[in-house]
């Protein structure tokens, strides 16, 4: 039995899916029974609180790992603190004291740090750990796996790192996440964006490349997850012509700002644009058979599957 919190959200619903289709025996942990019906028959649910070491003691009773994706995006800091980091320490106890491994969810938010070798940053599976992003969630999500990494070097923690960068395509929660701003700009809703380069992948491709770490992952070792690099520019413009869209955006150089009415998520463009964007070494995640796709492939996927209008 294999556990996944956060599962009833964009990311962790795929992750819970498709470790589903893989034969796994899947329970997910629901803090909102409302919010459940993106899980598939046979998927057991089981009620607990991050907030709440007892419930998830509980809830990873009777399995083998625990897959930690439950995480606040754009919550305020003492509540993003509490969840990304208090909440991931719960589920370090448990996981520790129920002796089962761990896969824990990071961000390259959490771990872009200036590139050596050149300009901008580097996402990189080796670094040591940190961030030069100065948001609340970049900096809790960093605080979260230093939580992880933490116990595994002291406390003899069976866990893994599973680094996702900026995800998108299907899921079974729907369109949110990145795919909110691929519709805004289907929609000419996006004037301006800034021109830097990140990574992309799809939902799925997290999920699968999650189940190889924690199958052949090394313990104490971060998986960097990314598909390809690629500009928000030519990603954006890329969607709507696959969309059918008439729309284009306009490039900014980076260290530009966006208006307030700048649509959710097209901030990421102006916090990585402040840092010149970033690289990703990746090695360890590709040994361990992971191939996440392309953004061509990856974008026409999402197109087809996204509503229209």
């Amino acid at each position: 039995m294999l556990l996944v919190t956060g599962a009833t959200g964009f990311v962790g619903s795929a992750v819970a899916a498709y470790l589903h289709e893989q034969g796994h025996p899947v329970r997910a942990v629901v803090r909102d029974p409302s919010r459940a019906d993106v899980l598939p028959d046979g998927v057991e649910r089981v009620a607990a609180d991050l907030a709440d070491a007892d419930s998830l003691a509980r809830a990873i009773d009777g399995c083998e790992g625990v897959f930690h994706l439950a995480a606040a995006v754009g919550a305020p800091g003492p509540e993003a603190r509490e969840l990304n980091v208090g909440g991931t320490r719960r589920v370090v106890d448990a996981a520790r004291r129920a002796g089962v491994r761990l896969v824990h969810t990071s961000t390259s938010a959490a771990v872009c740090v200036p590139d050596p070798d050149g300009p901008g940053c580097v996402v990189d599976e080796d670094a040591a750990g940190g961030t030069a992003l100065t948001d609340t969630y970049s900096l809790t999500k960093a605080e979260a796996e230093a939580v992880v990494l933490d116990a595994v070097a002291e406390d003899g923690l069976d866990a893994v790192v599973a680094t996702v960068v900026n995800v998108y395509g299907p899921s079974p929660r729907g369109p949110l996440s990145y795919n909110q701003l691929f519709a805004a700009a289907a929609r000419g809703e996006v004037g301006d964006i800034v021109d830097t380069r990140v990574g992309w992948t799809l939902a799925e491709d997290v999920a699968a490349g999650q189940l190889l770490a924690f199958t052949h992952g090394r313990t104490g070792r971060r998986y960097v997850l990314c598909g390809e690099i690629a500009s928000f520019p030519e990603v954006l413009d890329t969607y709507c012509e696959l969309a059918g869209s008439p729309h284009r955006v306009r490039a900014l150089p980076g260290g530009s700002e966006l208006g307030p009415d700048a649509p959710p998520f097209a901030d990421r463009s102006v916090v990585y644009g402040r840092l010149g964007g970033y690289r990703v070494r990746d090695d360890g995640a590709r040994a361990l058979g992971a191939a996440p796709r392309g953004i061509a492939d990856g974008l026409a996927l999402t197109a087809r599957w996204m509503p229209r209008g």
